[in-house]
């Protein structure tokens, strides 16, 4: 004869698991709602960090509009823009665009802030987050990789055997990452000449 299912047991089990988990997601709620200020924080930290090493001589950044025209640029050219910014000195005179991207290499989610000057002109690239391949794409944050693009205008392309006047050279097994990282670049480049044509102030 099978065993009789006692409905006050079950009922009784089920009603300490919905406690427990109740107490779990509230929990939760409490350590994101304090952490999550703390989150922000840093990520606007490092967010400024990265402008600053890549446009030299900027003293403030007035973030802009995301327009149509500007998620249609992006688009086109395989990403999107989550931030951008105008690059002002210490005389509140316009030095360059600070272009904060999003693009896909190997792996999804590759941020680059670009920064290009009134000349429409690249003066430097920082990876903000990126999940690459460690030893291979991870390397697209390395010094000697970025430091390919400074001096880049018009459209970048990437080669896989050297670099030239408008070719970076893509990181070995890494073509995608460094597919990736370029289309970021372009993006800021065709963004910013947008802007510069149409008179930002």
């Amino acid at each position: 004869m099978a065993n009789k299912i006692d409905i006050k047991e079950v009922l009784k089990v089920g009603l300490i698991l919905f406690a427990i988990t109740a107490i779990a997601a509230a929990l939760l709620a409490f350590v994101n709602a304090k952490t999550e200020p703390l989150v922000e924080k840093n990520a606007l930290i490092k967010e400024q960090n990265a402008m600053n090493s890549v446009m030299e001589g900027a003293k403030s950044f007035d973030e802009l509009e995301i327009t149509s025209d500007i998620e249609k640029i992006a688009t086109e050219l395989g990403g999107e823009v989550e931030k951008a910014y105008i690059a002002k000195d210490a005389s509140d005179n316009i030095i360059g665009t600070c272009i904060i991207t999003k693009t896909t290499g190997y792996d999804v989610g590759i941020e680059t802030v670009t920064g290009v000057d009134i000349n429409k002109t690249v003066t430097g690239i920082d990876i903000i987050a990126m999940n690459e391949t460690p030893g291979l794409g991870a390397n697209a944050k390395n010094d000697d990789f970025r430091a390919q693009y400074i001096g880049k205008t018009g459209t970048v392309g990437v080669s896989k055997s050297s670099a030239d006047d408008t070719n970076i050279q893509a990181i070995s097994g890494a073509t995608k990452t460094s597919n990736g990282v370029t289309n970021g670049v372009n993006i800021a480049l065709s963004v910013s000449e947008n802007l510069f044509n149409g008179g930002i102030k």
